[in-house]
């Protein structure tokens, strides 16, 4: 189970896993979409008391069934029968999806779908980034309403964000990291930083395969006990390409808030 926020770097990390034949890897499982194997497609195959369990052991009876449908489809129908075999498979959740499948009498503090990983003896691979970077990004993608540069498309012009908004959307990264880090103790944690990720794709060779080195990718293929065999095939392009001093118009303006915040150290890594 790939868990972080919006533009931590799950989709590049899932396309560079995908890479490794022992690991299979789905999106945004709880994003609606028109794939099978999406919760909410999965769902509808099913009674309505069936979705919406009332206890502990039937919320984990209805998860069990939903991973086994998706191993089913990633085996049976994965373009050229290429993960049929796979020793890893996994999907990806974000932190605001983490409540999703609780059971309707479920209580805790936590998240149900935390404690079901937990006993199911899953890892968990907890995507992280720079929390302004972040922010920025996410408020960006919203105004340009593109999400994935898999066509290696090039910003050719500044944009103006909100200030305010910028601020409250990274604390509230601050808050979702912070209670999913309360909540996934005693669970097999693997952490992938953005920016380590990106040094692990410095390591790309001339034939696009990744060098084997201390590193994120490195720390999963041991959690999973593969292979390291990784390639950057190079098809997703980052969605911002320029430095965000050139990104921004109101650059200045949120250096300034940033420097009055609890955010100030990250002011140098937005040159």
């Amino acid at each position: 189970m790939v868990i972080g926020t919006q533009r931590s770097g799950t989709n590049i990390l899932r396309e560079i896993l995908n890479t490794n034949e022992h690991i299979a890897m789905l999106g945004e499982v709880f994003t609606p979409s028109t794939a099978p194997a999406h919760w909410d497609n999965f769902c509808r195959t099913l009674s309505i008391e069936s979705i919406h369990p009332t206890t502990f052991s039937k919320a984990e009876s209805l998860l069990d069934q939903y991973f086994e449908f998706v191993e089913y489809r990633i085996r049976n129908h994965w373009e050229g029968n290429r993960k049929n075999h796979s020793h890893a498979i996994g999907v990806d959740i974000k932190y605001n999806q983490l409540s999703r499948t609780a059971p309707s009498k479920w209580s805790a503090t936590h998240p149900f779908i935390l404690s079901y990983l937990r006993s199911r003896g899953a890892i968990l691979i907890h995507t992280t980034r720079n929390i302004i970077h972040c922010a920025i990004s996410t408020l960006i993608a919203s105004q340009r309403k593109f999400w994935h540069n898999y066509d290696g498309v090039l910003i050719d012009r500044a944009y103006e964000i909100d200030v305010g908004e910028c601020l409250a959307h990274a604390r509230s990264i601050v808050r979702d990291h912070d209670s999913f880090l309360r909540s996934a103790y005693g669970c097999r944690t693997v952490h992938c930083r953005y920016e380590n990720l990106c040094d692990d794709l410095q390591r790309t060779d001339s034939a696009n395969d990744i060098l084997d080195g201390p590193g994120p990718l490195r720390e999963i293929a041991t959690a999973f006990n593969i292979p390291f065999s990784f390639r950057n095939d190079k098809r997703l392009r980052k969605a911002i390409d320029v430095p965000y001093s050139k990104l921004l118009s109101n650059y200045n303006a949120l250096v300034r808030r940033l420097e009055n915040s609890e955010f100030s150290a990250l002011v140098p890594t937005l040159e």
